[in-house]
C-alpha cells in the first residue's frame, strides 16, 4: 500500500482522501480553507495553504496560493509518502482550490518527485451555477494539456447518485484492482500490470461486480452507462483491458471488445474475489464537457445581459416629475450694449 499515495486538494479532494487513509494508504488532505480541513476529522495529514481562507471557486486565487506553497506542497508529500512510485491527486473540476491548483500540482510533482501521477476529479451537477462549470472547462482545457500523466479517473455528480455516495463506490472500486486479490494457474494481473494501466494517458473506468451479480452483459452496464463515472465516448478508442474474473467462464471479452473496442492488449485474472474490470486509454469525455461548455457559456450571456440592465439608470433619464410645477423662469437675456437696444428702435 506504501507504493500508492493519496493527495486531495479542496473540499472534494479532502473527502476523498480520507476514504483511502481508512483503508491505509499514505494521504495528504489540502486545503485553503482551514473550515473545509476541520470537517475531515481524524485525518492524519492536514495541509493547509499559507495565506488561504478559501478561494470561493476561485482559480486564480488558488494558483496564486499555489505559487507560495509550492516548496511546503512538495516537502510535504516527499515527508509523509517516502515509498510512493504512484501518486493519485483528487480535486474537484467544478470548485476554487482543487479545480485551480490540480494541473499544476501534476506538473510540479511529476518534476519534482519523477513518479507517475494519476489524476482523479468530479464533474459538476447540471443544477450548478455558472462558475462551476466555466470552472470545469478551463481545468479540462488544462489536463488536456498534461503529457507526463498517467490515467485519469473523472466522476460525474450528474449522475443519479448523492456525491458522497459516488466518493465511496470510486474508492471500492480502487481498492479492489490496487488489492490485486486473484489468480489462479490459468491466469494473473500481477502488480506490474496493474501500474502499467495507471501508467497508461487517458480516461478510466473501473468496474466491481460481486460473484453472484456477475456476468458479460452486466459488466458492460456498469462499465458504460449505469455507473458513477463521466459517459464514455463512441469512438471505441481502448488501449488496455483489466479482468480479474470472479468466474472463469461467464465473461466473453469478444463481446466487451465489440462494445468497448479492441484494446492493444489485455490483462486477465481468475479465481479473484470479485468481478474487477478497468479500461484505460480512453479518450476523454468530450461529449459530457462540451454539454458542460454550452451551459457556461448560456449562463455566462445570461449573467452579462443581467448585468447590463442593472447597470442601467432605474427610470432613464427623462423622468422629471417634480420640476414640470415649477414657474418657469425667462431665459436670461444676452448682455447687449445700449447700442444695439438703440438699434432695434430704428
Amino acid at each position: 500500500m506504501n507504493s500508492y499515495g493519496f493527495l486531495g486538494i479542496g473540499a472534494f479532494g479532502g473527502n476523498i482522501t480520507r476514504l483511502f487513509e481508512d483503508a491505509g494508504f499514505p494521504c495528504i488532505a489540502a486545503n485553503s480553507s482551514t473550515e473545509d480541513l476541520r470537517q475531515i476529522t481524524n485525518a492524519k495529514n492536514k495541509l493547509h495553504f499559507k495565506g488561504g481562507s478559501g478561494c470561493h471557486k476561485d482559480r486564480k486565487k488558488a494558483k496564486a496560493l499555489l505559487k507560495n506553497n509550492m516548496e511546503i506542497l512538495v516537502n510535504e508529500v516527499k515527508a509523509k509518502m517516502p515509498e510512493i512510485t504512484t501518486l493519485f491527486i483528487s480535486g474537484s473540476a467544478a470548485g476554487g482550490t482543487g479545480s485551480g491548483m490540480l494541473a499544476a500540482c501534476a506538473r510540479i510533482l511529476k518534476n519534482e518527485l519523477d513518479i507517475n501521477i494519476c489524476l482523479i476529479t468530479v464533474l459538476p451537477s447540471k443544477s450548478e451555477q455558472f462558475r462551476a462549470s466555466a470552472n470545469t472547462v478551463e481545468v479540462f482545457q488544462e489536463i488536456e494539456k498534461l503529457t507526463d500523466i498517467g490515467a485519469v479517473f473523472i466522476l460525474d455528480n450528474g449522475r443519479p447518485l448523492d456525491k458522497i455516495k459516488i466518493n465511496e463506490i470510486f474508492c471500492t472500486h480502487l481498492k479492489a484492482l490496487l488489492s490485486n486479490e486473484n489468480g489462479s494457474e490459468r491466469g494473473c494481473v500481477d502488480r506490474g500490470e496493474i501500474n502499467e494501466l495507471l501508467r497508461t494517458p487517458g480516461m478510466s473506468v473501473i468496474s466491481k461486480l460481486g460473484k453472484d451479480n456477475t456476468g458479460t452483459a452486466k459488466l458492460l452496464a456498469s462499465l458504460k452507462g449505469n455507473n458513477i463515472y463521466a459517459p464514455l465516448e463512441a469512438d471505441k478508442v481502448i488501449r488496455y483491458l483489466c479482468l480479474m474474473n470472479s468466474s472463469n467462464n461467464n465473461i466473453s471479452t469478444e463481446e466487451l471488445y465489440s462494445e468497448l473496442g479492441t484494446p492493444v492488449d489485455e490483462y486477465i485474472g481468475l479465481n479473484s474475489q470479485s468481478t474487477v474490470c478497468m479500461i484505460a486509454g480512453l479518450s476523454l469525455p468530450k461529449t459530457r464537457l462540451l454539454e458542460i461548455k454550452k451551459t457556461a457559456q448560456a449562463n455566462s450571456e445570461i449573467i452579462k445581459n443581467n448585468m447590463a440592465a442593472a447597470d442601467e439608470s432605474l427610470f432613464g433619464d427623462d423622468v422629471d416629475f417634480i420640476s414640470s410645477f415649477d414657474i418657469k423662469s425667462a431665459k436670461p437675456a444676452k448682455k447687449v450694449s445700449s447700442l444695439d437696444i438703440m438699434n432695434e428702435f430704428l
